[in-house]
């Protein structure tokens, strides 16, 4: 009688392979049947979500614990579409609980895929198919005819053929165990011209880089020639261009409010035709002869450029410009700023332009701190531009902030360190407008808010620089606070450009600057950003 228990221990040895705790039976690298303290059974797999069979009975999908189950003799399935069928028996005893790991294995076949155009196509039109399968995979087809060979997994799948100048054909085939032969056969598309938009529906040639052209957008279904039409309100036609050949669905062509010898057009609206036809060698039909029709303003009173927005001012680091957007117009800019040895601040702002010659900006600030808890700030200013343009070389703007910064053991943790400081300020920059450069003088009163009322006083001064996808500039800021003992109180000086290539509205800013705290020593910095215009 003492022999039963051995043989059922070496039963139990063989049938299972150890003794081992699962652990993390989620990542499975073979199939695993581990017998761990407890009652019941555990069946994981990989994938998960696999239909459990016990005794022919549905049980749930996988993960799945049967804490239930009495000692025996098991019989299990497993079962998942597009994967092989498993089954195995189990033997569970009162004392243990087994926990099966298995990983299933993909069912697959190969499938091999002739794209051919159908009979009579024209000879002329390119053939250039690719196959589309049902994870959304792109694969090149090749010549008309030659075989493309894919591995799907088991079911049914969906087989896409897409050409340009032809029309999308597809068949749906179930996949087994044997090679399939798949043929699709494929028409020539009519052409049509249609879904035409364009980036800016008003502009001025005389902004820089992308923020001086409109690109007008467009797509054709097969290849083709096209003509790009600008009429006057009188219907005069003022400029032509002839498109590139159309080799692909989606077009473009970009225009810079000029006619069409590059003398710049007067203000006003213009009616955009864009016309298109197939070509003559294919002698196709076109779906209609009608042109795309849009309408574009040229407006020179529209003046678009990125500035800095990091304090909640517009202008240059540290001093503002009197320059406003153009109604209707904004941007967005965020970035991090470096320097600070026990903070990485960062910040995110806004200046948009609601009306006419009125700019508000905004901007939130966070600065974590490494030794002390996050602080954050808020700033927004209101500025009016007084004076600008009308042949005159001067520009002037009055404006007003107000910034809240929390504050953590005395110290004003989300204060922004380039900026004034939390309080109320008012301002008047004024600037000195030659052809691409803006010199400009920025006087300032600034109360701190609580802790005093009688304010300081900043003093900013700068130049900038506006090409054609990039401006730069240098500013200083000298602040005097008068709260305590008259005199200096702080020196900011620092250089930045940001960078708007054609034909993006994406903007990227980079500066670096120091700033002296009186009786303290100097510190350096530098920021990076990236923003929209529009």
């Amino acid at each position: 009688m003492r022999l039963r228990p051995v043989l059922s221990s070496l039963f139990c040895l063989f049938l299972v392979p150890g003794f081992i705790f699962a652990k993390n039976v989620n990542d499975i690298i073979d199939d695993r049947f581990e017998e761990i303290p407890g009652k019941g059974l555990e069946i994981h797999t990989n994938p998960t979500g696999v239909r459990i069979f016990i005794d022919g009975i549905d049980r749930g999908l996988t993960p799945e614990r049967f804490d239930k189950l009495p000692p025996g003799e098991y019989s299990i399935r497993l079962f998942k579409e597009g994967f092989k069928e498993r089954r195995f028996n189990i033997v569970l005893f009162n004392n243990s609980r087994l926990v099966v790991s298995v990983r299933m294995e993909e069912e697959s076949a190969a499938v091999q895929v002739f794209i051919y155009r159908e009979e009579g196509s024209p000879e002329a039109l390119p053939f250039n198919p690719e196959i589309i399968i049902s994870q959304g995979e792109i694969l090149s087809a090749g010549e008309d005819g030659k075989a493309v060979t894919l591995t799907m997994p088991a079911g049914y799948r969906t087989i896409k053929a897409r050409a340009f100048g032809w029309e999308d054909a597809s068949v749906t085939v179930l996949i087994g165990e044997q090679t399939e032969v798949v043929e699709i056969f494929m028409n020539p598309a009519k052409f049509k011209l249609q879904n035409g938009s364009q980036s800016r529906k008003r502009f001025n040639p005389k902004n820089s880089g992308s923020l001086g052209i409109t690109e007008y957008r467009f797509e054709v279904s097969a290849p083709g020639v096209g003509t790009l039409l600008i009429l006057d309100k009188d219907g005069n036609a003022v400029y032509e261009k002839q498109l590139d050949r159309f080799e692909t669905w989606s077009q473009s062509v970009t225009w810079g409010g000029v006619d069409t010898n590059g003398n710049p057009l007067e203000e006003g609206k213009y009616s955009v035709l864009i016309k298109a036809s197939p070509l003559p060698e294919l002698n196709q039909e076109p779906e209609t002869d009608e042109p795309l029709r849009l309408e574009t303003e040229i407006n020179y009173s529209i003046n678009i450029f990125p500035l800095s927005v990091f304090g909640g001012i517009g202008g240059l680091a540290f001093a503002p410009l009197p320059h406003t957007l153009p109604a209707g117009s904004f941007q967005i800019e965020g970035g991090f700023l470096f320097g600070n040895l026990d903070a990485l601040p960062f910040e995110i702002g806004m200046r948009v332009s609601p009306v006419k010659r009125l700019e508000i900006t905004s901007a939130f600030n966070v600065n974590p701190h490494f030794k002390n808890k996050t602080g954050w700030g808020v700033t927004g200013s209101v500025k009016f531009n007084i004076l600008e343009g009308a042949g005159f070389p001067l520009a002037l703007a009055a404006g007003a902030s107000y910034s809240w910064a929390s504050e953590n053991s005395n110290q004003m943790s989300g204060h922004q360190q380039l900026s004034p400081g939390r309080g109320i300020g008012i301002y008047a920059p004024l600037s000195l407008e030659l052809t691409n450069m803006s010199l400009v003088v920025s006087p300032a009163v600034f109360w701190r808010g609580p802790d005093g009322t009688v304010p300081a006083l900043l003093l900013s001064t700068g130049f900038l620089y506006r090409g054609d996808w990039f401006n730069s500039g240098l500013s200083l800021r000298a602040e005097f606070d008068f709260s305590g003992s008259a005199g200096f109180s702080r020196l900011f000086a620092g250089a930045e450009a940001r960078f708007y290539p054609p034909p993006s509205i994406i903007f990227f800013t980079a500066q670096a600057g120091a700033w002296y705290n009186s009786g303290s020593h100097t510190r350096g910095c530098g920021g990076l950003g990236i923003g929209i215009v529009f």
